[in-house]
């Protein structure tokens, strides 16, 4: 569990976090814990998946990015022009 130290902490915030911790029977510690707790969010939000449409778009994208290769399939695979291995 991480440890968090607050600096510099107003007084009158204090006084209220110490104030409504008695209140509630906890300690100023915990009584922080669940004030950050009750206003973050549960989650952070998650970015929406893309259509297909996007997606395909930014695969084109991609694709189109690449450096042309102008050898010819034969020999990318490593044949020669007789269809022998290289």
């Amino acid at each position: 569990m991480a440890t968090l130290l607050l600096r510099n902490i107003p007084d009158d915030i204090y006084q209220r976090l110490k104030k409504t911790a008695a209140e509630h029977h906890r300690s100023t510690s915990q009584e922080a814990i669940l004030v950050l707790k009750d206003a973050l969010p549960c989650e952070p939000p998650k970015a929406p998946k893309p259509t297909w449409e996007e997606f395909a778009a930014e695969m084109q994208e991609f694709w189109n990015r690449l450096p042309a290769d102008e050898r010819t399939a034969d020999e990318i695979i490593g044949y020669d022009e007789h269809g022998l291995p290289c």
